[in-house]
């Protein structure tokens, strides 16, 4: 998935169902030479907004898999990884992945 989905919009997967919001995950690679430089530039892009980075526990010894987390409190999460991708375009080794999801209503939840 290479766009950008809305990431404070309703979902509906089902006729009458309850509205979530849409959690964003973004993962792609980063050459293990650069992580320092990557991760400062993450550091400084994310600012104080509340996006977590992961790295894939892997043991590549070239690129490491990052994931970068934006969760339903943030307000804008759109805006905050546009700014991010911007700041790692020159680290990111490939393209950037973009998957959405939204959380599952508990079983016997009112609808």
């Amino acid at each position: 998935m290479t766009s950008s989905p809305p990431t404070r919009a309703t979902v509906h997967p089902a006729a009458g169902s309850i509205a979530a919001p849409i959690e964003l995950y973004v993962y792609y690679k980063v050459h293990a030479d650069q992580l320092a430089v990557a991760q400062a530039a993450f550091e400084q892009a994310r600012g104080s907004r509340p996006v977590r980075l992961l790295q894939r526990h892997d043991n590549d010894p070239v690129f490491r898999t990052w994931m970068e987390i934006y969760g339903p409190e943030l307000p804008d999460a759109a805006d905050a990884e546009r700014r991010i991708a911007a700041a790692l375009g020159a680290y990111a080794q490939g393209p950037r992945h973009r998957e959405a999801f939204a959380a599952v209503a508990p079983v016997g939840a009112a609808r």
